[in-house]
Order: C-alpha cells, then structure tokens, then sequence
C-alpha cells in the first residue's frame, strides 16, 4: 500500500512540474516591441551588443541581471533590450570586471558554451513594453546558439 501511494505522489508530482514548463509564442524582431507583446513569453533572434558599456544590477531586490541591446544585424541600430542574468550557468553572463573589453565578455548559451557577440542568438523570455513603446526589454531565461 505504502509503495502505490508513493508510486501516485511521484506521478501527480511529475505531472504538476511538467505543467509549470512555459511555452513561448515565436515573436518576429520587426514588432517585438508591439504592445501586445507585453509580458507574454517569447522565443526571437538576433544579435547582442554591449553598446560600450554593461552595468548590471538587480534593482528591487531579484535577479543580477546585466542589459544588452538585440540588433537585426551587425553594426545595426537597438531593437530591444535583453537583460541576461549575471552568473557561471547555462543561460547567463559571467561577472565583468569594472573597465572590461569585449573580449572579457562571457555569455553562456543554453548547453554552457560560450558565445561570441558576432553570434546570431535566439532569445526566450518575458516581454515587458510600455503602451507607447518607449520601454522595450526582455528578462532573458534562455539563450541559444
């Protein structure tokens, strides 16, 4: 009896974290930035840039997180901005020292590798836009090469 009843907890255990998996809707880089977009969960590519300088923060008390501009294209203008979780994991950025050069840059794709940013990414997250577009970023979760 004790070993169905665990066998049933691990089941409905099992079933309830798989639940909790977020599906992300394909978002085009062209109209990312549309309203309808807020805070819906989003899967896009394009490039990162450091625009010169990284300040990260984690204002309000969350994550460390540390912003980078997501270009169409080499040389090309901010579309939105991604903001990747500072750390030594899977999806996230290593600590930059105070005056670092791009070189010092280590973002972790999704399996731990390194990416350059000349590579073209895919970006999943949350969305956050204010109504009249002027606020435009992304809290990244996953990043893939």
């Amino acid at each position: 009896m004790l070993r169905k009843l665990f066998a049933v907890s691990l089941l409905l255990g099992g079933s309830l974290l798989a639940g909790c998996k977020k599906d992300a809707v394909r978002a085009e880089l062209s109209n990312i930035c549309s309203p309808e977009n807020e805070k819906k969960y989003v899967v896009t590519s394009g490039f990162l840039n450091d625009g010169g300088s990284v300040f990260c923060s984690n204002i309000g008390g969350g994550r460390m997180d540390c912003p980078f501009d997501v270009i169409a294209g080499p040389g090309g203008k901010r579309v939105f901005g991604a903001d990747i979780e500072q750390g030594s994991g899977a999806s996230e950025i290593e600590k930059l020292p105070s005056s670092y050069k791009k070189e010092d840059i280590k973002i972790h794709d999704s399996n731990g590798g390194v990416i350059n940013l000349s590579d073209k990414v895919t970006l999943t997250g949350q969305m956050s836009i204010a109504p009249d577009g002027s606020v435009c970023f992304m809290e990244v979760d996953k990043i893939e090469k």
